[in-house]
């Protein structure tokens, strides 16, 4: 329900990391690299490779939304992990495993 072309999802109790923290955007040469997962956009090397810049990001929220990337904030990732898995959309889980593993999923009118 989003006209975006990307989307990140974190749960609640990371939007103070996420909000405090910082992160590095290396660049690197490109030629120097070969898709290893489609899916997810991944790339890799399989040289020593030195980055031509690096940058420092501090402002990640603002970083993501300058993206044009919708962010999303939700109490636990599963439910989200379960369609998104039923679904035809590209996507990559790969920090699933720091998610909360939680059986139930409180909705605003059982609060």
């Amino acid at each position: 329900m989003s006209t975006v072309n990307r989307m990140i999802a974190i749960e609640t109790g990371w939007y103070e990391r996420v909000r405090n923290g910082h992160i590095y955007r290396y660049t690197f040469d490109g030629d120097d690299f070969v898709l290893y997962e489609p899916n997810a956009g991944y790339y890799i090397s399989t040289q020593t490779v030195k980055p031509i810049k690096v940058e420092k990001i501090e402002d990640l929220i603002m970083a993501i939304l300058k993206e044009g990337i919708e962010l999303r904030v939700t109490p636990s990732l599963m439910l989200l992990k379960d369609r998104i898995l039923k679904s035809t959309v590209n996507f990559s889980m790969i920090r699933m495993r720091n998610a909360v593993q939680v059986a139930f999923v409180p909705r605003w009118s059982d609060v």
